[in-house]
């Protein structure tokens, strides 16, 4: 009972927090009346770039920056209040020298303690004030300007989990495949939406508090002169955020086909974010549909809660890779698919580059014909049991429906032009009739001329 009332303070908190967020980011109204596209999509002011805005503009500067492919969207300057100064302090004793002040005097500041809006929350915020129209778009940016997108998005009232599936749809992704046979080099193209992509799934998830950031080692492996994934060295990181624990972002490495790229195939890589040990959910279902595990923890220590997470990943068939924080072990092999190394005192490009070469020995295996290759698929997520997905909302079959009614109508036959034109007039009335208004404001301004 008493840890059914603590969840229940838990959800509670959590809740009126959220509700504070959105209050900050004037989004207050759009939580259950969403936004839309027709709501952004305006002709306006234009949108500066090295401007500072406004904590209650930030949502919908970042989202208009993102439409226009803005990569720095998620680094908007926000405009200090100006009543927020550097409090003064006087010492207590007039005799006590300045160094014993600047040493022992402390001040109590929670009235100044609260900062700025993590930009991850603003991201995440407008996502779940944004209808499944704006939701795509927003994801489709994402993906064009080379960030990871949301797999798993824990809802921040219910703490139901969602796989936003549809909000993929449109993102097609290219990549070259470098395949080695008798000395030479075959590079092979592909091309295709990231939803039927069959590829390996490599996971990240931390257990525990870590002195390191997980998020950035990733980035290295990816991309290291981009941040695919918001980290907490990035610009406007704050200590504190509200949305993004439990959240599961994915990304895809795609190689060009070069000597210089880090894999020779498409990979997709999986950052579970928060502590993992509180989000038993997600972890398992990563950990079911994953090609390997990655595994960062403070210590490894029989009385640690994380020890039962780790020994049911030992007896799993699933690759492991267990990096230490504190510890200075060098990368071995405890047994086959099984590897540990520690990350004390070695620079994160010797942690990458080690890793890297774990990686590729272990995906390499998984090609061998001899073992069944595990392999990830967005579409797949469909299957996954406890979770909610888009696709099977009201809204999109109804959507589906009327699109695959129009496919049928149009596939088997050749249609004339005023065949077309009246199956346009019957099933887009609307459009049919913008376009002859548009038609006329042109034919009048060309006669005019």
């Amino acid at each position: 009972c008493l840890g059914d009332d603590l969840t229940t303070s838990e959800e509670i908190s959590g809740k009126n927090q959220c509700e504070t967020l959105l209050q900050r980011l004037h989004l207050q109204d759009n939580h259950q009346q969403k936004l839309s596209l027709a709501d952004f999509l305006k002709i306006g002011p234009p949108v500066k770039k090295d401007h500072e805005t406004c904590e209650k503009d930030l949502a919908q500067t970042f989202l208009q920056r993102l439409l226009m492919l803005d990569h720095r969207a998620r680094y908007i300057p926000v405009r200090q209040d100006s009543s927020k100064t550097v409090p003064m302090l006087d010492t207590a004793e007039p005799e006590e020298s300045e160094l014993d002040a600047f040493c022992n005097m402390t001040l109590d500041t929670d009235q100044l303690k609260q900062t700025h809006v993590h930009p991850m929350d603003v991201q995440m915020a407008v996502f779940h004030c944004s209808d499944s129209f704006l939701r795509q778009m927003m994801i489709t940016k994402l993906s064009q300007c080379q960030y990871a997108l949301p797999l798993l998005v824990p809802d921040p009232v219910t703490v139901d989990i969602e796989c936003p599936l549809w909000t993929f749809r449109q993102i097609i992704k290219t990549w070259k495949i470098t395949q080695t046979k008798d000395d030479a080099n075959t590079v092979t193209m592909k091309s295709m939406p990231i939803c039927k992509a069959e590829t390996p799934m490599v996971s990240f998830f931390r257990l525990g508090s870590l002195s390191v950031s997980k998020s950035q080692l990733m980035n290295t492996l990816i991309n290291d002169r981009h941040s695919t994934f918001f980290h907490r060295n990035c610009p406007g990181s704050t200590k504190s955020h509200l949305l993004m624990d439990g959240v599961a972002e994915i990304a895809w490495y795609c190689p060009a086909g070069k000597p210089s790229d880090a894999f020779t195939d498409c990979i997709a890589f999986c950052n579970l974010h928060g502590d993992a040990l509180s989000t038993e959910k997600q972890r398992n279902i990563l950990t079911e549909k994953s090609s390997v595990i990655v595994v960062l923890v403070p210590a490894l220590k029989k009385c640690d809660k994380s020890i039962t997470v780790i020994s049911e990943l030992l007896k799993s068939p699933k690759p492991l890779i267990c990096l230490i924080v504190d510890d200075r072990c060098d990368a071995v092999q405890v047994k086959k698919g099984k590897y540990k190394m520690g990350l004390k005192d070695r620079s994160q490009s010797d942690v990458s580059d080690q890793l890297k070469n774990i990686l590729k020995k272990v995906l390499s295996s998984l090609l061998d014909p001899s073992c069944i290759k595990p392999s990830f698929q967005l579409e797949a997520m469909a299957e996954v049991s406890g979770i909610r997905v888009d696709e099977n909302d009201t809204v999109c079959q109804k959507g589906k429906s009327a699109a695959l009614k129009i496919m049928k109508l149009l596939q088997g036959s050749k249609i004339t032009l005023t065949q077309a034109n009246n199956l346009q007039m019957i099933t887009l009335p609307t459009q049919q009739q913008q376009q002859q208004i548009t038609l006329k404001v042109i034919f009048s301004v060309k006669t005019n001329n």
